[in-house]
This record gives C-alpha cells, structure tokens and sequence, in this order.
C-alpha cells in the first residue's frame, strides 16, 4: 500500500523548539481503498510522553460515529468527498472552544463573587475599610502617609506598618466612585479574577491540559478561597499575584527565558501586598533557584536582568528598613510571634516546625470544621473543596511521579512555600491561603487524568473522544451549579452559620449600625449619640468609613459611667450591645431606662440597642463608697518562682489573679479594675538575695517604684524608673545599689498620663 503525502509546507515545528502547540494543520492525500491510524504522541521539553491520540483515516471514509476527531485536529482536509455532516463536525471542532470555555469560566467566577458582594460575607471588617481610608488620607496629604513620607512603601495600621500595595490599589476607585462596602471589596474581587485567569493558563501551557478551564472553575468553588476573594483582605491580593509569580515562572522554564523579568515583578507584586508573603516569597525564590541551577545558568543574562530587576523593586523596601529600624520585629512582637520570646532555640525550632506541618495537613485543609476564627470559615464547607479530595490525592500522586518534569517541581515547590510564612507566628487560614493556588492546580490534574483513564477504559464501546468530551462537559455544568449553589448558601444561609455576632465572633453590623445612626441624626437633628465601639475591632475606622470627618457622634459605652459621676448621662443616647443593655438594665446606679429603637441581628434577636437612662438620685455617695471599698487592698497568698509562699496585699483586679504577676509566664497579665498606681506589698517568709527587678507593663508612660526593706530595718531602700510611650508592652529593670537581703518589698505602678479610674496592666515581675 502507498504511502500517503503529506505536502512539505506541513510540516510540524522541530521538536527542539520550545513552544506551546495550539494548532496541527494536515492536508493527507488518500488513494480510494487506502486505510490508515495516524498516531501523535505529545512529548514534554525533556522529551518524556504525555499524550497519544490515534485517528483513522480511510477513503472513503467511515460512518461519522466511528471517526471521531480528536481535539487537538483544529483544521483538516482528510477526507475528499465527505459528506456535509463530518464537514460540519470538522468546522465545529475547529472552533476555539478552550478559549471560549476560559472566558466563561473566568467569567462565571467574576460573578460568584460580585454578585450580593455588599452581603457576604456578613460583616464589614476594619481591615477592609482601612484600606480605602488610607487611601483616601493619602491622596487628602499629598501623596503622603502620616509621617509625611511621599509615595511611602508602607501606611501604618493600627500602630504597625504593615499595608502598602493594597492602600495603592484602591486609590483609583475611591476618585472615581467615593466610600463603599461595593467599591472597596470589587477592587480586590478584580485583582483575584487574574488567578483564575492564572491557574487556567498554568494548567494549559505548563501542563498541556485540554481542559484547562477545571483550575478555574474548581478555584471558584474553593470555600476559604469563595470568602476571602469577596473581601478586601490584603491576603486575597497576595496570593492572586503569587498565582501570576507561578505562572510566568512557568513560562520562563518552559518556552521563554524572557519570561524571567515578569516573574521578578510578579513576585514584587506579592511581597508587597501581604506581611506572610514576604516569607512565601524568599522561600519559593531560593527553591526555584537551586533546584533549576543548571537552566539559570544556561540562560545567565536574562537571570542577571531579572536579579537587577528584583534589586530595583527591592529598593523601596530598603528604604523603610532605614526610615523605620526594627519595624519588622515589632509587627512580630505585635503578632505575638514564639520567635520573639524568651524560649531556647530548640523549642522555637519545634513550634515553627509543628506550625509548618500544620499547613501541610490534608486534614486542616479538609475538615469540615477547621479550628480557625468563625469569620475565616464557611459552616460545614472546609477550606478547601471537599468533594474534590480524591481528585487532589491523584494530583499529588502525578506530582511526586513526574517531579523530573519541572512544571511539577514548581508546583511542589509552591506547596512547600505556601505555610512558610504563616508558621512564624501561627497558622490561620488568613496567612496560609497561598495552599489554594497549589491545591487548585492538584486538584485540576487530578480530576483531569482520571477524565483520561475513564475515555481510555471505556475506549471499545465508546470513541475515547466522545467519552472525554461528555466527562468535560459533565465536569463543567456541575462544578458551576455546584459555584451557583455555593453562592446561594453563602447569600441565603450564611448569616445563620454561627450565632455569635459580637467581638469574637462575626464581628456584624457596622454597615447597619452606622446607617441607623445616621437616619436617627435626620430624624432627631442636635441629638447626642454615644455609639459602643466593644462590638467590632477598630470600630473608629469603621465610623469613618461609613459616616466621614468629622463624626457627628462619639464612640464609648456605658463602662465609662458606671464608676464615675458624669452628669452629661442623661442628654445622650446610648447605642449599646446586648451585654451592655443587661448591665445597665440590672445596674442600681441606673434607672427610667428607655429603648427608643433596636436593630436586630441576623437570626432575629436584639444586637443593638438606641437607649436613653438616668441615674438614681444619690449616685455620688454609691460611687463613693465603692470608690473607698476598691482601694482597700485585697489580701492572700502567691507561689513564687522558688516554690516558696508568700504574703500579698494588692490593688483591686478586673482582670486576671495575682498569681499571673508572679508565674513565670510573659503572656498573663493582670489589671486593675480602677487605681492607679497598681499597688503591691509582698511578705517573704524567708530573706531573699535581690539585686535587680525586672518588670513587664503597658505601653502607656509608666512609672514603676519598688521599696524594699532588710531584715530588722526601719527605713526602705527605694528605687524608681520612669519610661515613655510605646506602642507594645516591654520590659523595666529596677537594680538596687547592692545585692541586699530582703523581707518585705512593695511595688507601685502608675500610668504618669492617665488619673483615677485607671486601667494599669503588668504581664510579670521577676528578680535575680
């Protein structure tokens, strides 16, 4: 049988070239009677097999049902005389159908997120609406933050300076459209649409994939990923960016060195968005780095642009480490990071190991109730797509079994890198959220390789294309009524997940509750309205955000009335949560209290309360009294450090016991309930040998006086330290004169700032 001719101007690119293959045009020649299988095997850069497809070819040709043509035949003319029916199958499939079905899924993800965007998640967070505020005080300065710097890297939030690109990015849309929930978390649902463009490309140009869309598609129904890509949380920014670090990467190692300069600017984009991508960043650079040394050094130029490239857009970093000096330690001090405390090395190893593993565990990932805060989680849904599982186990198999292939050594490399940063502090899905980019493109390949296997299984009844086709078409209409339902739960149900609206929990109301304050304002002009600011985090943002400078209203609750006299009571409404309602209601300090409204929370019960109450006529002397009773020091014992018990006389305490001042441990504090200074008077049943006190307070100016007397003596020796502001507690070391024997000591400690009632706070006291 002869040979059938293929015309030369057909030929296929050298199988040294480097490139993606969108397109195989074959004009084949057949002499009637002629049969023939065409066999393409699809081989990767290193020249191992991926795919084989077989066609058959004959002339005349076969019953259509029997000739099916595979996906990647986008034009043919291999039939002469074929009937209209198989030509217009051919038209059909040449058609850019991966290209169409992106663009719908990427639009259907665009849709799950911003449609009841104002909506869920139920609460608006301060750490969403500072970022417009930010944004728009910078533009208000002159393209400065508060400290006067011009274009600085970093705006300060909340004492730390730990927001940048986010602040940049929602510049432009608070010119064109002002202050709103909308506005602000669309901003971000923008930018995270560019990783489900990413994970998409990843999986067809990096891992040849014929429906490249299921990254897509699975990324919209990823439940951590659902809520925080609906919100302006810087950390929604980082890890769209770090999917787009992956993606260039990708290109450069496997078509374009050029690709390298994409990947540096990417990875800036990353590094500046999110405090935890700073770890995630270095890490997944120095891998990347060793692990594909020979390739770098092959195409040394382009790594020598892209270094100086990276040094460039490192320089605004450096400025900041020069303008603020141990910034970086403080926001880990701040975050409370086991790094920064007194633990031997050892065990700071064994808790950053712990946490890291921690972020490795299907089991965190998976559970349907993981142990984070309820406003980071979705009610029964996991964190990741839990019905997906299988198909994410089978894409850590393919992973492990093609890591000679250097899109899978990239894609675990980015598994390894994802919990690097969280695990310095403590892993919340928050700071680990980079998972989901590796997790999406596991579970894409996953799903998709056993797509493959069931074509190939079910290969003699069923043409294999016909299979696959029906599986990705499957797989495309359940994985987006599966988005739709997830949507439909989170804006129907979700206000009903968890019941807890307060501090720890949801935090909700504060585009409600700022909106009946301003239509109270309307309808009452000149009232006065104190607004409790105990229900949410950084409550004054949130006013500012919703209502604007100056506020109309004032922040504070009722505490501030209970133990002092402030006859401005009885003129003001009171916005009060729930807790504080039932204070005032069985307070005797209180009475002819009057709801003039209440909002409701979601599931129904009263959240906020419009109050208006007065006190009862001889408040003064009840105040008083109390005032007396409570600078009475209360009596009773501690255990020291040296296991010996000691007498103890001390100021009243609202918060924590005595023995927290004295157990060894950084992280217990006490306070008091009113006086200020806090007063202590230990008795030792034994001489103790003292040289130096070691002291850890508040940031607030503090002044600390220790007087200690020897055996038989009269007199106290005295030793005073006084310390400025500072935005964190700290420690204060007191030495006396000379290593002296002591029985008795007493410690004061006063807020220099703040007078009578006072909230004075110490975390320990030690001496040696």
């Amino acid at each position: 049988m002869a040979e059938p001719k293929v015309p030369a101007e057909s030929s296929l690119p050298s199988p040294r070239r480097r490139s993606i293959l969108r397109q195989v045009n074959l004009r084949l020649t057949l002499q009637p009677g002629e049969h023939y299988h065409l066999n393409v095997t699809t081989l990767t850069p290193e020249g191992e097999p991926l795919e084989t497809h077989t066609l058959a070819l004959s002339n005349p040709p076969q019953a259509a049902e029997q000739l099916p043509l595979p996906s990647w035949v986008t034009e043919a003319e291999l039939w002469p005389n074929t009937t209209p029916w198989l030509r217009l199958t051919a038209r059909l499939r040449a058609l850019p159908w991966m290209g169409l079905l992106m663009a719908v899924a990427v639009a259907f993800y665009a849709f799950t997120r911003l449609v009841g965007l104002d909506r869920f998640p139920v609460y608006f967070f301060s750490d969403e609406a500072v970022q417009t505020l930010l944004a728009a005080d910078f533009l208000r300065d002159g393209l400065r933050n508060y400290d006067g710097e011009f274009l600085p890297t970093y705006f300060e939030n909340g004492g730390q300076y730990n927001l940048s690109l986010s602040v940049y990015l929602q510049v432009l849309p608070y010119l064109l459209f002002g202050r709103s929930v909308i506005v602000t978390r669309a901003t971000s649902v923008l930018i995270t649409c560019l990783a489900a463009l990413w994970v998409a490309l990843i999986m067809r140009r990096a891992f040849g994939s014929q429906f490249p869309w299921l990254a897509t598609l699975i990324l919209t129904v990823t439940p951590t990923w659902f809520l925080h890509s609906r919100t302006a949380f810087e950390t929604a920014l980082a890890t769209s960016f770090y999917a787009g670090f992956l993606y260039y990467y990708l290109r450069y190692r496997i078509e374009q060195p050029r690709y390298l300069r994409h990947v540096a600017l990417l990875a800036a984009l990353t590094f500046y968005s999110y405090s935890a991508a700073q770890m995630v960043v270095a890490v997944s650079v120095l891998l990347l780095a060793v692990v594909d040394v020979r390739y770098h050094w092959q195409h040394r130029r382009e790594v020598g642009e892209a270094l100086a490239l990276g040094i460039l857009l490192l320089l605004p970093y450096l400025r900041f480490q020069l303008t603020y000096p141990g910034e970086t330690f403080r926001h880990l001090e701040i975050l409370r990071s086991y790094w920064l405390q007194p633990l031997p090395l050892g065990e700071k190893l064994r808790l950053w190991g712990q946490e890291y593993l921690r972020g490795l565990n299907l089991l965190y990932w998976f559970r349907p109730d993981p142990p984070d805060l309820i406003r980071h989680v979705m009610k029964n849904y996991g964190h990741l797509w839990r019905p997906g599982l299988l198909f994410t186990l089978v894409g850590i198999v393919l992973m492990f079994r093609r890591l000679r292939q250097s899109a899978y050594r990239t894609l675990l490399i980015a598994v390894l890198a994802a919990p690097s940063g969280a695990a310095l502090v403590g892993l919340g899905v928050t700071r680990a959220l980079f998972m989901v980019i590796p997790a999406t493109l596991l579970t894409a390949l996953g799903l998709e390789w056993i797509m493959h296997r069931v074509a190939r299984g079910l290969a003699n009844w069923i043409p294999s294309a016909m299979t696959l086709n029906a599986l990705a078409g499957f797989a495309f209409a359940g994985l987006s009524l599966y988005g739709a339902a997830m949507l439909r739960d989170a804006l129907l149900n979700a206000p009903l997940w968890y019941r807890n609206y307060g501090l720890n929990g949801m935090q909700y109301g504060a585009q409600q509750v700022f909106a009946a304050v301003q239509d109270y304002l309307q309808d009452h002009p000149g009232a006065k309205i104190l607004v409790s600011p105990t229900w949410a985090n950084g409550t004054d943002a949130l006013a500012r955000f919703f209502v604007g400078d100056p506020l109309p209203f004032e922040l504070g609750n009722i505490d501030g009335f209970v133990n002092e006299y402030r006859p401005e009571l009885e003129s003001l409404i009171l916005v009060m949560t729930p807790e504080e309602f039932e204070r005032a209601r069985n307070s005797p300090k209180f009475t002819d209290i009057r709801v003039e409204q209440t909002l409701p929370y979601p599931d129904g019960r009263p959240g906020f309360y419009f109050v208006r109450l007065c006190y009862v006529e001889n408040i003064e002397a009840i105040l008083e009294a109390e005032r007396q009773q409570r600078r009475t020091l209360v009596q009773g014992q501690v255990n020291l450090p040296d296991g010996s018990l000691a007498e103890v006389a001390y100021s009243y305490l609202d918060m924590g016991e005595i023995q927290h001042a004295f157990d060894g441990d950084p992280t217990t504090l006490i306070r008091t309930y009113e006086a200020n200074p806090l007063r202590i008077q230990l008795g030792f049943p034994a001489p103790k040998i003292i040289h130096a006190l070691t002291f850890r307070v508040g940031g607030v100016p503090t002044r600390v006086t220790v007087q200690v007397w020897a055996p038989g003596a009269t007199e106290a020796m005295v030793v005073s330290q006084e310390v400025g502001e500072t935005p964190l507690p700290r420690e204060m070391t007191l030495t006396l004169p000379a290593p002296s024997e002591v029985v008795r000591m007493e410690i004061e400690i006063l807020n220099v700032r703040d007078s009578e009632p006072a909230h004075v706070h110490l975390w320990e006291v030690r001496w040696k």
